[in-house]
């Protein structure tokens, strides 16, 4: 299994401010783990940074999130 930090940002839509967490998790396939936070309401993108970090952004039902994945 690879390991991650995951830095998740959640954009309050209200005061446009972000609140962020820092995890480490361990997975195979980055696709698979983001599949409990993107739903079929929601749009994402993915992008592959250049320090080789994997960012997901999502937004589902007006809301917005970021992943950023850097391995560990």
């Amino acid at each position: 299994m690879k390991r991650y930090e995951m830095i998740k940002e959640l954009y309050d839509s209200c005061h446009g401010k972000s609140n962020s967490y820092v995890e480490e998790i361990e997975t195979e396939d980055l696709d698979e783990y983001m599949k409990k936070y993107i739903t079929k309401l929601s749009e994402y993108s993915k992008a592959e940074l250049d320090d080789g970090s994997i960012c997901y952004e999502v937004v589902t039902s007006g809301l917005k999130s970021k992943y950023t994945f850097s391995e560990i």
